[in-house]
């Protein structure tokens, strides 16, 4: 059985990567390396990854790359982990293919390590672009270049690398890969979520997730978080639920800010909801995504779930027309946000004209499928892409 090892950094890339785990698992070796926050204390989510794939019957063997848990965490990685992909793939020589997701430096460090190993890479989510003065263009395109394949989600992805140079045999538009957990029956079931949150099928719930900016400082963070939440809470929502930032500068003032409503009945606050929740939510409840985080345009379309998108985090990406961009500001984000609730069927179906802007829920069909394919080359001809010169108008 031919091996592939797939690298994840985080809770939000590994629930994206799971269908395609869940799809792969039958027909391939799978190796799984964990690292970033995964490894980290404050989010010890590689025990939620080894719950998963147990209870999915996914036999995966996982690899770990620590990190020290510092400051400097976030600067040290990208060399820890490169160095001890080094060592992987040397002890590992029968890897056929490897997969990486995204733009954290996390994934730059796997894939620069599996490009000197001269293992054929896979891409996923390449093509993406945030106009934002931060590097998570960079790192991505970086990424994007390292990789000999690519699956991306939408077709302003594929274009974009398509105008970077790549051959377009190897850029293939699959979707979004969260969506197939529907398809699958993954979801969580309604009634788990009524126990679990304390909710009625009727209440309106508000998902927060706001993530620290790397262009802001750590004030400037905790007081766009903290605008946002409290916004979110003084709004007509029956429940606030609450995830945890990313591990990016300036988080520790907000998970202290968070444990701070422990007590409020209102609030429900959670390490991480889990892509099955968070979609289930979204299908099944009255639910309204609020904060920065990139899910709320990526996994939004397909249930035409009112999104407010608060400040620049993800300007320039590809959206659905069910996204509303607000400012970090209190007021503008309760007014937009009663609006939403008060007219919250009627603007459902009229976010119906973008639904399928990421795909419908077939995406590990696809990819599955563009892998068996090319599976079926030798690894010289999976290694050796060509830069395809083309003539673009402005």
């Amino acid at each position: 059985m031919k091996r592939i090892v797939v690298f994840s950094g985080n809770r939000a890339d590994f629930g994206i990567l799971f269908p395609l785990l869940y799809s792969l698992h039958r027909c391939y070796q799978l190796e799984l390396i964990l690292s970033g926050a995964h490894v980290l204390k404050k989010w010890e989510t590689r025990k939620d990854v080894r719950r998963q794939l147990k209870n999915s019957g996914i036999n995966c063997h996982i690899t770990e790359i620590s990190l020290e848990e510092d400051k400097a965490v976030y600067q040290k990685c990208l060399s820890k982990i490169y160095s001890e992909t080094i060592k992987f793939f040397e002890v590992n020589t029968d890897i056929q293919m490897a997969i990486v997701l995204g733009d954290r430096i996390e994934a730059a460090g796997f894939a620069l390590g599996v490009y000197y190993s001269q293992i054929p890479l896979l891409h996923l989510c390449g093509g993406d672009v945030a106009e934002v003065n931060h590097f998570d263009n960079n790192i991505r395109h970086c990424i994007s270049k390292l990789a000999d394949y690519h699956f991306v989600s939408n077709e302003r992805s594929r274009n974009v690398l398509l105008q970077m140079g790549e051959e377009s045999q190897r850029v293939i538009n699959i979707g979004n890969l969260s969506y197939d957990y529907d398809r699958l029956g993954l979801l969580t079931s309604v009634k788990e979520l009524e126990e679990t949150y304390g909710i009625a099928k009727r209440d309106v719930v508000v998902i927060y997730t706001y993530h620290p900016m790397c262009d802001r400082t750590k004030e400037e963070n905790y007081r766009d978080f903290k605008c946002g939440l409290e916004a979110s809470i003084d709004s007509e929502t029956a429940k606030v639920i609450v995830t945890y930032p990313n591990n990016d500068p300036g988080y520790e003032l907000i998970l202290d800010y968070i444990n701070s409503f422990e007590n409020n009945k209102k609030v429900f606050c959670i390490n991480s909801l889990g892509t099955c929740q968070y979609l289930s939510f979204m299908k099944n409840c009255k639910t309204i995504i609020v904060g920065n985080s990139s899910s709320g345009l990526l996994e939004t379309a397909l249930y035409c779930v009112p999104v407010l998108n608060i400040g620049k985090r993800q300007n320039g990406r590809v959206r659905g027309c069910n996204v509303t961009d607000v400012p970090p500001e209190y007021h503008e984000i309760k007014v937009v946000l009663d609006y939403t609730v008060q007219n919250y069927d009627e603007l459902q179906n009229e976010y119906r004209q973008t639904k399928y802007i990421f795909g419908d829920g077939s995406a590990a069909i696809r990819a599955k499928e563009s892998i068996d394919g090319i599976m079926e080359l030798t690894k010289d001809e999976r290694l050796f892409k060509k830069f395809i010169e083309r003539d673009w108008k402005d």
